[in-house]
């Protein structure tokens, strides 16, 4: 690991990537020791970005008015976050939480792209409550003031204006809280998947004191809709045994149903002995199987220690951030540190401790990754410019997984994808960037066992349209190829049907020129000097 260091002043904050690129030489830093690790989670603050922004640019763009971000608290790159929840939807461009809200409706395990206007998908809620009357998101909702909320990369702490007392953490894949109950409450856990299409399913299962559940994943862009493939599993175990339990729905409370499935407004809930003063629960996630989500949380979280997993948690961002130092005054600091979590948050692991994860696009097996971890949600078009030329610098071993990630991909749907989200085809946005991914790396000196594949299926990307016209429609390949390869750009007579964004015939031309200089880099990487040549 490189590790460096650099000056910011307020006048001069340089771009990460610029002074990165600049300082990455002194290896000398690599030997520096353990010792010199400072305590930088300090200037993490997950709260500068769920505000609204003041700028005029971004007057009348609705829930784009804001950055889009959560207070988030979660590993990096991690499978799931977990966020507190203020909006209840798993709609397009609504993020979980907004600052300027006032009313919370729970704590989401959540796969929210952060700082984007996507949706969200195979989430579930968790939220405490002082009595059963009261379950559903539109009966629950309860006050809560920003003086009583504090938020760091390693925990999230809430006293909501019903008295109750949450603090949450986390792991790479499983989540932790801890309830407290005022005097006189009867402790009430609700747990519910955030299906809007109305496909969730959730079980009690008394004797192991567990919720379990999942949400089907949907598509958005090219099979806009459309199931996804998988869903986002999860396994709550809690450290009481339940005194009554049940399911509900907006249909009503359905006392010691063990299970149920496909109904609006679904959930679960657990009551606790009146008095109980503290509950608390361990939750693993999986996007392959409600085993795999048991598996993952025993191997992440088997005990009831919930200091431990803070501090556990706080020590892994140290590390990570450890590795730039940079000097200046507080809120520089503040403002560099944050930035670098927020950039931290994605490619999402979605491989079991196992190596298990669901196949890609229509490929509907199970997978192992032998030697790796399986990456997803590549945001391509937003994280190429500096996100990933940033990871090839501080985490190049991370780097070679999100490429042999992508390789897989390309395997499994006979296409490598440009903008792969909710583990399928997009097509979103404009450009072909993860050739700019690969590029990138190879002249970094990144090398990895899959990258004659990732090369012939980058080149076919470059060079070919699928025959099948509904796999095209699908997202697989580069929108306007053919008039790009003819006329060696994009005509305004091309108004670039069947893609989200359509025309910006400019654009698109300027990106895929950049793109096959960044396939010719890595050609060149290959030893593929003529094949450089014609791209």
């Amino acid at each position: 690991m490189i590790k460096i260091s650099f000056f910011l002043s307020h006048k001069n904050f340089l771009i990460i990537g610029l002074a990165v690129l600049i300082l990455a030489c002194e290896e000398k830093q690599a030997t520096k020791k353990t010792e010199d690790t400072l305590a930088l989670t300090q200037y993490v603050n997950p709260m500068i970005g769920p505000a609204e922004a003041t700028t005029k640019r971004v007057l009348g763009h609705n829930t784009e008015t804001y950055a889009q971000t959560i207070p988030s608290v979660g590993m990096p790159n991690a499978m799931t976050q977990w966020t507190p929840q203020t909006r209840t939807t798993e709609t397009k461009c609504v993020a979980p939480y907004y600052y300027s809200d006032s009313l919370l409706y729970g704590f989401r395990g959540t796969h929210w792209l952060n700082g984007s206007c996507v949706q969200d998908y195979g989430s579930f809620t968790i939220m405490p409550l002082t009595q059963q009357t009261a379950l559903l998101p539109s009966e629950r909702a309860v006050q809560f003031s920003h003086e009583n909320e504090s938020a760091s990369a390693s925990k999230y702490a809430l006293k909501l204006d019903s008295e109750i007392e949450v603090e949450m953490s986390s792991t790479l894949r499983s989540g932790f809280f801890m309830f407290v109950f005022p005097e006189g409450a009867s402790p009430t856990v609700v747990i519910e998947p955030n299906s809007d299409e109305i496909q969730g399913f959730v079980k009690i299962i008394p004797e192991k004191n567990q919720i379990i559940g999942y949400n089907p994943a949907h598509r958005i862009y090219q099979g806009w809709g459309k199931e996804a493939g998988f869903s986002g599993y999860f396994v709550a175990e809690f450290n009481l045994p339940f005194e009554t339990f049940g399911t509900y729905s907006e249909g009503g409370i359905n006392a010691e149903m063990l299970q149920a499935d496909k109904l609006e407004s679904l959930g679960a809930f657990a009551t606790f002995p009146e008095d109980t003063p503290e509950v608390l629960v361990r939750i693993g996630t999986s996007f392959t199987s409600l085993e795999n989500a048991e598996q993952n949380l025993q191997a992440e979280i088997n005990h009831w220690d919930f200091s431990r997993t803070v501090n556990e948690l706080e020590s892994t961002w140290n590390e990570y951030l450890n590795r730039i130092q940079v000097k200046g005054n507080e809120d520089d600091k503040t403002i560099f540190y944050t930035a670098l979590y927020h950039a931290t948050q994605h490619p999402r692991l979605m491989s079991d401790v196992d190596g298990s994860y669901p196949g890609f696009a229509e490929d509907a097996e199970i997978h192992k990754a032998e030697g790796f971890d399986y990456y997803g949600d590549f945001s391509a078009w937003d994280t190429y410019r500096a996100v990933h030329p940033l990871y090839n610098l501080i985490a190049p071993e991370k780097s070679k997984d999100f490429l042999r990630s992508l390789t897989a991909k390309a395997q499994q749907g006979e296409w490598m994808p440009i903008f792969p989200c909710w583990n399928n085809y997009t097509a979103a946005m404009i450009g072909d960037h993860i050739a700019s991914l690969m590029g990138d790396a190879a002249v970094k000196g990144i090398d990895f066992p899959e990258m004659g594949t990732a090369y012939k299926y980058l080149k076919k990307n470059a060079f070919e349209t699928p025959a099948d016209f509904a796999v095209y429609q699908d997202g697989k390949g580069r929108r306007a190829l053919d008039s790009y390869l003819k006329y060696g750009y994009i005509p305004m007579e091309d108004k670039v049907p069947d893609a989200f964004h359509k025309q910006e015939q400019v654009s698109r031309t300027l990106e895929y020129a950049y793109d096959d200089f960044a396939l010719a880099q890595l050609a060149m990487a290959m030893g593929k000097t003529e094949e450089a040549g014609v791209l």
